[in-house]
């Protein structure tokens, strides 16, 4: 009797967890906005960041597909089981870490959902099921194609599939795992200080950082793209990117040595590596939720709550305006968020790690290692647009507005302008770019050794960039912002005008970067980039015109 009760109980539990995920789910997908929103507008919004999302998608399914397939035509299809489990355990680890304080920690209606009568261990299964549900989709997405690429040269037999299909569905496990137990030693070291939010935003920059530059460290060999390529017809050396075969592999393994048991699986057939991979993934996805449940309430507790100083004195009140009063909320507002901080800052913060890195290697390192003829000439042009294609993924301005959230109305009420709450918006925004811009500029410039015009333009460049991309953020966010958002990932993650603010302004500088160096045009490259600067200065003053003027959405 008390075994079915036991049994009965857990699945009980099992219901209530499926439940929870799929309320998530339908918040997060904006499902109800389709069916119960009478606002065309606000439906119209959800349509186009749908089709926007889709279209990234299949662009992202399309390089995947093209990756494999290159590997594949120069007979290396045997390294695609392994590229494929790395490429989606870093996908999966970056997003996860991005979103672990705010998913699985410190989410907004961790309150209410806490009132529940519901264990805290099916709390904390329904949220790393959301999390493992959206990872398996990024999994598919990259090992779907590449899988195919492989199955279409390499004629595996039938084990294969089965295999395969199999790992689609552990692959994300342990990154995923991974990226919690970061997020929860992050969250643990920073509830026990007094600027809780700061110290976790610092100390997440600094892990993604780590995590992009560790895989630099294990990459060997002097063979760059001089070497690649063949000097005469430009086409791929055939046996030189094959010589490469086992220094790829054995980076591969040693950056990710679960990958190794997967390929083997998946290539020799060797179900007792599979079996290790499985039961790798799956015991330490069950001891991670075990562990967690223990300090779970304490963990999100310290995180939510806020510290108050026993010694306050009211002393005398500082007087400003209106303009530096909204200025001050919304730089606030940026910092204090974690997850906010985290999505926005990080191009500002690989931006000047490069600076550092090229300073302190120096370009001619840079340029034997890739071994392509005038290499330092080419690095001189495209400096300050390598600048730009960083700051600018540092778009607030375009999410400032949404981020708002219920308390527009506030907002709104206030006796000011639309163009006070614009500029204060732009005065954020360019209080990260504009200072970054400026360092890293006088790094490269430093580094380059670049001339007087070389050294101006590197810097104008920048700016430039920083200045229209910001302006450019405030039309997006007047016409996309919503507000009636269930967490601030929705908006600085998953929102069309965050990725088109800063997916968007990397594109435009690639494309006014190959205008300028591509030598189309029989003019230096110095004065086309001048010529672009100029242009975009005039065309932002106009749109910042216009925009001043427009009621607020």
């Amino acid at each position: 009797m008390d075994d079915r009760i036991a049994q009965m109980e857990r699945k009980q539990e099992w219901k209530l967890c499926w439940f929870l995920v799929k309320n998530r789910l339908i918040a997060q997908l904006g499902i109800n906005t389709f069916r119960y929103e009478k606002d065309k507008r606000k439906r119209n919004n959800k349509i186009v960041t749908a089709v926007a999302i889709l279209v990234c998608l299949f662009m992202a399914a399309g390089y995947c597909s093209a990756l494999a397939y290159g590997y594949a035509y120069v007979g290396l299809w045997a390294l695609i089981p392994g590229i494929a489990v790395v490429a989606s355990s870093l996908l999966t680890l970056l997003f996860t870490m991005f979103k672990t304080n705010g998913e699985l920690f410190g989410f907004s209606d961790y309150d209410l959902v806490m009132s529940l009568p519901i264990p805290i261990r099916t709390i904390i299964n329904s949220r790393l099921l959301n999390m493992y549900l959206w990872n398996t989709f990024f999994t598919l997405l990259v090992m779907v194609p590449m899988g195919i690429v492989y199955a279409l040269f390499a004629k595996p037999p039938v084990a294969f599939y089965l295999l395969w299909f199999s790992g689609l569905f552990l692959v994300c496990l342990i990154p995923t795992i991974l990226a919690a137990i970061i997020g929860a030693g992050i969250t643990a070291i920073s509830s026990k200080l007094r600027h809780t939010s700061a110290i976790a935003t610092i100390l997440m920059i600094v892990t993604v950082v780590v995590i992009v530059v560790l895989p630099l460290t294990f990459t060997q060999g002097n063979m760059g793209p001089g070497q690649l390529f063949d000097s005469e017809t430009g086409n791929l050396n055939e046996e030189v990117f094959s010589a490469l075969a086992p220094q790829i592999s054995d980076v591969i393994y040693r950056l990710y040595p679960p990958a190794r048991l997967f390929s083997e699986a998946v290539t020799g057939g060797k179900w007792l590596s599979f079996l290790l991979f499985a039961g790798a993934s799956i015991v330490l996805y069950g001891s991670f939720a075990a562990l967690l449940s223990v300090k779970y309430r304490q963990m999100n507790t310290a995180l939510t709550s806020r510290r108050s100083r026993a010694d306050y004195r009211l002393e005398t009140l500082q007087q400003g305006s209106m303009r530096v009063a909204l200025y001050k909320k919304t730089i606030l507002r940026i910092l204090k968020s974690s997850i906010t901080a985290t999505n926005l800052l990080v191009g500002c913060v690989m931006a000047v790690l490069l600076s550092i890195a090229l300073l302190v290697v120096g370009p001619e390192k840079l340029a034997e290692g890739i071994q392509i003829p005038n290499a330092i000439f080419y690095f001189k042009n495209a400096a300050g647009y390598v600048i730009a294609a960083m700051v600018v993924m540092t778009n607030t301005a375009a999410v400032s507005l949404a981020l708002e959230g219920k308390n527009i109305w506030l907002i709104k009420s206030l006796p000011i302008p639309p163009k006070t709450l614009y500029d204060s918006y732009l005065m954020t925004n360019l209080t990260f770019t504009i200072p970054t811009s400026l360092i890293c500029s006088v790094l490269f410039s430093i580094s380059l050794k670049a001339g007087v015009v070389g050294t101006v333009i590197t810097i104008l460049t920048p700016l430039t960039f920083s200045l229209f991309t910001a302006v450019i953020g405030i039309f997006i966010g007047n016409r996309m912002a919503y507000y009636d958002w269930q967490d601030e990932t929705q908006v600085v993650k998953q929102s069309f005008m965050s990725m088109l603010g800063m997916l968007g302004g990397m594109f435009f500088v690639a494309i006014c970067g190959f205008i300028a160096l591509s030598g189309i045009f029989p003019v230096s490259a110095n004065l086309i980039t001048f010529i672009i600067n100029i242009l975009l200065l005039v065309f932002a003053a106009a749109l910042y015109v216009h925009e001043s003027s427009r009621p607020i959405r």
